[in-house]
């Protein structure tokens, strides 16, 4: 649905169907030549299905790497320099020692709604392991809460139930949700008696101009590097750049892909909605807008790597053996080149 991509995976098999039309054969594909795929958010939904031994979409936690070595490459670059891709700094702004309440209240919003829920006088924020600096953070900016490690899991988990602490957050929130969920958790616990404060409704809109889309990411979003053996490229790799985000709710990732007009839309067996983008322009669009509205702890070093090989591809350097040696070092190992961004 809705495609953004510059490059065809093709494995043993391709099946491409909408209802009851398909096509098996991938030999089909490559007479048609180039495909696009429009997406259509209505009565009929298209899938594509790489069926065999190809890697690429495989599920992955933020900033993996991914070298794929038994999967073709047909490409067709939306850009025959790669110096004409779009221009970001070479340096990283200045980070903000201290958000506004009305900038951490549209972060701590987007949180929520990542990886957070409401009960009667508590909320609950899942936090990755590698970003447990966040939730200290979180809790010392709100004044309240306490934090666990999640027996048996690679996270921990930021629990609030004091009424002084659980007014702080519901001030700093209120009005800046987007979706319907934590709007109506809200209602369904009476917190609008209980602190005697009007819940507003959910915006239903996503904006690039606050912090809202930096939370959620923070919460569930992955940048995915991936190297794929190509047919067209003469080093005989090409570099994939991959920004996603995982949720129950399909109501913020279509509204995410509305706002970037890009990526593609889809949805897992177990119900779970994911949306994903590869494209070149996405990436730099992204990185403009995260270099505003920053990531913090393990989230930002996976996006710091995701920039600094988009600054790489941009000037070519994919294209060498040295730089894509580089590429991957920088992406599987986060050496010297990964910088570290304390709380």
């Amino acid at each position: 649905m809705g495609l953004d991509v510059d490059k065809l995976l093709c494995s043993q098999k391709i099946l491409l169907y909408a209802k009851n039309f398909y096509i098996s054969s991938p030999l089909v594909l490559i007479t048609f030549g180039t495909i696009y795929l429009k997406n259509i958010l209505g009565s009929w939904h298209y899938k594509l299905h790489l069926v065999g031994k190809a890697k690429y979409f495989s599920e992955q936690s933020a900033g993996n790497f991914n070298l794929v070595t038994n999967t073709s490459v047909v490409t067709r670059n939306i850009y025959t320099r790669y110096f004409e891709l779009p221009l970001i700094s070479e340096h990283i702004p200045q980070r903000k020692n201290k958000l506004t309440n009305n900038e951490f209240g549209y972060f701590l919003a987007g949180l929520i709604e990542g990886e957070g829920w409401f009960g009667k006088k508590e909320l609950h924020i899942i936090f990755a392991e590698e970003d447990t600096s966040l939730a200290y953070f979180i809790k010392k900016e709100i004044g309240f809460g306490n934090i666990y490690k999640i027996k048996n899991k690679k996270a921990v988990r930021y629990i609030c139930k004091n009424t002084k602490g659980l007014y702080i957050i519901l001030s700093l929130i209120n009005g800046k949700f987007v979706s319907i969920y934590i709007y109506e958790q809200l209602i369904k616990h009476g917190y609008n008696n209980y602190f005697n404060i009007t819940i507003l409704p959910p915006t239903k809109k996503i904006s690039l101009d606050n912090h809202w889309l930096s939370g959620f990411t923070q919460a569930n979003g992955s940048f995915h590097i991936s190297v794929v053996k190509s047919k067209t490229h003469k080093i005989g790799y090409s570099v994939r750049l991959e920004y996603s985000i995982k949720q129950i709710d399909i109501l913020p990732l279509k509204l995410l892909y509305n706002l970037l007009k890009k990526g593609n839309l889809s949805q897992y067996n177990s119900g779970l909605w994911s949306y994903k983008s590869s494209g070149y322009s996405t990436a730099a669009d992204l990185i403009h807008y995260f270099d505003k509205f920053n990531l913090f702890a393990g989230k930002y070093n996976s996006y710091f790597k995701f920039r600094k090989i988009y600054l790489m591809i941009r000037n070519g350097k994919h294209l060498e053996k040295e730089g894509l040696n580089k590429i991957i070092s920088i992406s599987s190992k986060g050496s010297s080149e990964t910088s570290t961004q304390k709380i």
